[in-house]
């Protein structure tokens, strides 16, 4: 089973006549009401579709997203993939707008929000974190399916993220330029080491929807918003997700 979690414009996406007919599920969790999950009924539960936002509109912003009961519902309903989409800001000055970028790094900037599970108890103790957080196997996937929407795509990039919902200064992007990021957002932390920690397999596809505050944008448009970010998106995740089904590459744990 394999969730897409939808970014950017998800809210807006008329699900029935891009996914056809299908169903939400909702469930408690220790962490509280999980994000209702939309369920195609012509994948026979094996693909599911969240939205970090809320259904409809936008509802809940990214510091909010309440990311441990949303994947511990990811856990505990079956799924054993997630592949994200994130609308980010470009920091490296060789990416333009409408980019997409494969992540295999991710930089914590954020500071009020839970990043695990285990911290919840007294007697818990450190955990690893692995060289890699992302899942090599889905990422090649991820990117040649890119490759067929987007000539100029990446198989590889450093997202930094933020704590939101403010946008960053000019110094701070400077600073995680320093520090190697290509690209930041508020979004990929805590949820893809939450996965990490519960053993979903993640990999995650970043839309350049802007430039970074202070970034000087080389050519092209200065910024691209709406619902057309979401469609490119998920036709990408939905064509990966199918392709990894397809070729038993989803995981078992």
């Amino acid at each position: 089973m394999i969730l897409l979690l939808g970014g950017t414009g998800t809210y807006f996406l008329e699900l029935e006549a891009t996914l056809g007919a299908g169903n939400y599920q909702t469930i408690e969790t220790p962490y509280g009401t999980a994000g209702s999950i939309y369920q195609p009924e012509r994948f026979a539960g094996k693909i599911g579709l969240a939205s970090r936002h809320g259904w409809g509109r936008l509802d809940v912003s990214p510091p909010f997203v309440n990311s441990r009961a949303n994947i511990w519902a990811a856990k505990e309903l079956g799924y054993q993939n997630i592949l994200s989409w994130n609308g980010v800001g470009a920091i490296n000055q060789l990416l333009q707008v409408h980019d997409l970028v494969v992540l295999n790094h991710v930089l914590n900037g954020t500071k009020t929000r839970p990043i695990n599970f285990a911290g919840d108890l007294p007697n818990a103790s450190a955990w690893q974190i692995a060289q890699r957080v992302f899942d090599p196997a889905s990422a090649s996937v991820l990117y040649q399916q890119a490759r067929r929407y987007q000539a100029r795509s990446f198989d590889c990039g450093t997202y930094a993220c933020s704590e939101g919902p403010r946008l960053e200064t000019a110094a701070e992007i400077r600073a995680w330029a320093n520090f190697g990021a290509d690209v930041v957002g508020m979004t990929l932390v805590p949820e893809v080491l939450l996965a990490y920690e519960l053993g979903i397999k993640f990999a995650s596809l970043a839309y350049v929807t802007n430039f970074a505050t202070g970034v000087e944008p080389s050519t092209g448009a200065p910024r691209f918003f709406g619902v057309e970010v979401a469609q490119t998106c998920l036709q990408i995740v939905l064509a990966t997700a199918e392709q990894l089904l397809a070729t038993n590459e989803v995981s078992t744990q």
